[in-house]
């Protein structure tokens, strides 16, 4: 039975001159899989665990993550 490994991206809080769709195509390329898109903006994604990795295989990238950024007080939003 597949073992998975989970991972969760604010898309709220996406870089600026980037867009979601961007962001989820790089995890997609990592391997990671859509599971849902919460109506709060968040993505939740999984791919399989290799229990073997092939001689000579790249290392596992790092699950990509999205930090929140806090506004500052008395900062206005555009």
């Amino acid at each position: 039975m597949p073992q998975w490994e989970y991972n969760k991206l604010d898309l709220n809080n996406v870089p600026p001159r980037s867009s979601e769709i961007d962001l989820l195509d790089d995890a997609g390329r990592n391997g990671w899989e859509l599971i849902r898109i919460t109506a709060n903006n968040l993505a939740y994604l999984k791919r399989a665990v290799e229990d073997d990795v092939a001689p000579g295989a790249p290392p596992r990238a790092k699950p990509i993550t999205v930090r929140r950024k806090t506004a500052t007080p008395g900062a206005s939003r555009v």
